[in-house]
């Protein structure tokens, strides 16, 4: 299937017609849908036939984006498949794969489920995984509703599945996009606002836009953390630097002086007193945990800490003023940037030919097809911002070095 040649799809046709069974034909209905994800792609030449390597892909230099759906089918698959299809179908696959083929009744689909409240949650998420991936322009107003729905009856199941629209409308350059998020972004709460600065700030304009809302005092600066800082400044945009500068000041690396006087204060900070591992543990939970596992609490997009040299001050500090002094090979940070001007920045936890996924440092998966990437590379700094430290009070200081230095959870 991922030949997309008439020949291949009339053979896909003949497997689906020999499936005698219920798992069978489910089986075969999946090899199609990883068949049609790598159209558009070549395999690389000079590898050895059956070798684990030989389905390893590349974008072919004159594939347009359409290339990820078919245009035509021939008349042997589409008689075979149109006995799957159900215009009430839940299947996320089926959906899937006739999305892959250029199914407007499976975008339909795939946009009704998603924004139905009463489709259950995994459903929904499953859909939207769908339009992030193959979701047309007419899924954004959609989405938008989802979005903007009303705060007052969210539950954590409905956050998780506007976050989930918002990961979808990340993909679209779409002027209504940026212009309903910043109308929205006022009533939401956190980790809405997050989500939404997401969006925004990938996007030189919309992340103009967004700043010229701080700037008005309309939009409160504190909400933007010291890793979006950071991505703005890959924009390279001299008006988004000036309005950073204005609020924030100089977004820069320090320098080893300025960090070796900072290791300075802090340890004297942690002389000065005791820590309670009790406020410690709600410190760590608060700014370490979105990255780092401790014990049993957190997520694994930095290195484990349980089993690390915490008992050494000194490399526990240096660690955290200077994250981007010793980055290991799998915590490497990448930065994309899409032919529409997005960038996206986080670990690389998947290399298909088909696509890119990035771990950011809000432990989210986000996937950008290859024939969307014009630039990918590795960063030289760290996923960790350097000053994580500064906005705490030296006693908080000391807390949070009482947890991390603790030899059980408490």
């Amino acid at each position: 299937a991922g030949d997309g040649s008439e020949p291949s799809l009339e053979a896909c046709a003949q497997l689906m017609r020999s499936a005698s069974t219920d798992a069978e034909r489910r089986q075969l209905l999946a090899e199609l849908d990883a068949g049609l994800q790598m159209l558009g792609r070549e395999r690389l030449p000079g590898l050895p036939p059956g070798s684990a390597f030989a389905d390893i892909a590349v974008v072919a230099a004159d594939a347009p984006e359409v290339s990820r759906r078919l245009t035509t089918v021939p008349p042997e698959l589409s008689d075979v498949l149109d006995t799957l299809w159900d215009d009430a179908t839940n299947d996320p696959l089926l959906v899937r794969v006739f999305m892959r083929l250029g199914s407007s009744a499976a975008d339909a689909r795939a946009i009704a489920l998603a924004s139905d409240e009463n489709v259950d949650p995994s459903t929904r998420h499953a859909m939207l995984a769908n339009l992030e991936e193959l979701g047309q322009p007419s899924c954004v107003a959609p989405l938008l509703e989802i979005v903007a729905s009303d705060p007052d009856a969210d539950t954590d199941t409905d956050a998780a599945t506007r976050l989930a629209a918002l990961n979808v409308l990340r993909r679209f350059s779409d002027p209504a996009v940026q212009e309903q998020l910043l109308a929205t972004y006022g009533g939401l709460a956190e980790p809405l606002r997050s989500g939404v600065r997401e969006v925004l700030l990938g996007r030189p304009a919309s992340a103009l836009a967004f700043l010229e809302h701080v700037d008005r005092g309309e939009f409160p600066q504190d909400d933007v953390t010291a890793v979006e800082l950071r991505r703005l400044a890959l924009h390279d945009d001299e008006t988004i630097a000036a309005l950073v500068r204005k609020h924030w000041g100089n977004i820069r690396a320090g320098t080893p002086e300025e960090k070796l006087a900072e290791i300075r204060r802090l340890t004297n900070d942690l002389r000065a007193g005791s820590g309670d591992v009790d406020r410690g543990r709600a410190l760590f939970t608060k700014n370490c945990a979105t990255c780092h596992r401790l014990f049993d609490d957190g997520h694994a997009v930095g290195p484990e800490l349980t089993t690390a040299n915490r008992a050494d001050q000194v490399f526990l500090l240096t660690s955290i003023v200077d994250p981007s002094a010793q980055v290991r090979k799998e915590y490497l940070r990448y930065n994309v940037l899409t032919n529409d001007g997005r960038i996206a920045t986080g670990l690389l936890v998947e290399d298909g030919g088909a696509s890119v996924t990035l771990l950011t440092e809000k432990n989210e998966r986000v996937t950008i097809p290859r024939d969307e990437i014009e630039q990918l590379e590795p960063s030289q700094l760290s996923l960790m911002p350097e000053d994580i430290l500064k906005p705490l009070r030296p006693q908080e200081v000391r807390d949070l070095f009482a947890y991390l230095q603790s030899q059980t959870p408490g």
